[in-house]
C-alpha cells in the first residue's frame, strides 16, 4: 500500500473551482489505491458548497497510463477492488472535468470518459488497448464509449484498439474542447468556471436528469465486463502478454 497521498487537493477559489491533481507521474499508472485517494478528493470538492466545477488533472506525462502491469502485484489492488469504486466517479453532483494530457490508456480511457466533460492538449491521445493484450474492455468502457460515439463506432473502436489522436476525438465527440499544450490548463480552467457560474441546483438537476441512464448502464458494463475479463484471463493470448509483466507502451 502507498505511504503517501496519491493526489493533491486544491479548494476552489473564487470562481467556484476546485482541483484534483494525481500524483503518480509521469505514468501516472492506476491503482486501487491512486483511485481510492482521487475519488475521496472528488468527493471533498462534491460537498463543498462553494465548489461549482473540478478540474481532474495530473501531474506526470500522461493523464492515465493505464495499468501497470509490472507492478500490479499487491493483493489488495486488484480488478475488482478497482471495479468496486468507479462507479462512484459517476454519482457527483458536481460537474468534473478530466483534463487530458499525454496517453489515456485502457483503464486510463476509461476514467477520462467518466468524466462530465474532457478538455484535451492537441498532443493528447486515447488509447482503448485492451484487445491488443487478449483481455476484454474495462473500466465501464462498454457503456461510456457508445454514450459519447454510438454503438457502431464504439464497437468498431473496441475491436481495433487503435490509437486516437484528438483531431478525431474532438470531431467524434470524444473530447470537448481541444487547445496547445501550453494553454490546456487555462482552457479547462474557462471552461470549469464557466460551469461553476451556472445555478448551482438547476446545473445539478440537468445533470441528474442526463447522466442516470448512463450510472445505471455503467453499473451492469462493469460486472459483465470483469466476468468476462476473468473468463479471458486463461487464454493464450492474454498469458503471453502479461504472463512475464506487461506495461503498456505509451509512446
Amino acid at each position: 500500500m502507498p505511504d503517501q497521498a496519491s493526489v493533491r487537493v486544491a479548494q476552489p477559489e473564487e470562481d467556484g473551482v476546485g482541483i484534483v491533481e494525481i500524483l503518480r507521474g509521469p505514468e501516472s499508472y492506476l491503482t486501487v489505491f491512486v483511485l481510492r485517494d482521487l475519488l475521496n478528493g472528488l468527493q471533498t470538492l462534491d460537498a463543498d458548497p462553494a465548489c461549482g466545477a473540478i478540474i481532474v488533472r495530473s501531474e506526470g506525462k500522461h493523464f492515465c497510463a493505464g495499468r501497470d502491469w509490472d507492478t500490479a502485484r499487491d493483493p489488495e489492488d486488484t480488478a475488482e477492488a478497482i471495479y468496486a469504486v468507479a462507479p462512484e466517479l459517476l454519482e457527483l453532483r458536481t460537474p468534473w472535468i478530466a483534463e487530458l494530457t499525454g496517453g489515456s490508456i485502457g483503464v486510463g480511457m476509461g476514467l477520462a470518459l467518466c468524466a462530465d466533460y474532457r478538455v484535451a492538449a492537441d498532443t493528447a491521445y486515447l488509447w482503448p488497448k485492451f484487445v491488443k493484450i487478449g483481455i476484454h474492455h474495462g473500466f465501464g468502457l462498454t457503456a461510456t464509449l457508445p454514450w459519447l460515439v454510438g454503438p457502431q463506432r464504439a464497437t468498431e473502436l473496441l475491436s481495433l484498439g487503435a490509437r486516437i489522436g484528438m483531431e478525431q476525438a474532438l470531431r467524434w465527440g470524444l473530447v470537448d474542447r481541444v487547445a496547445p499544450s501550453e494553454a490546456i490548463a487555462n482552457a479547462a480552467h474557462t471552461l470549469a468556471a464557466e460551469l461553476a457560474a451556472q445555478p448551482r441546483e438547476a446545473l445539478a438537476a440537468i445533470r441528474d436528469t442526463m447522466r442516470s441512464p448512463l450510472r445505471a448502464r455503467f453499473a451492469e458494463a462493469i460486472v459483465h465486463e470483469r466476468t468476462t475479463q476473468t473468463a479471458l484471463h486463461d487464454s493464450k493470448d492474454f498469458q503471453q502478454a502479461t504472463g512475464g509483466g506487461y506495461r503498456y507502451q505509451t509512446s
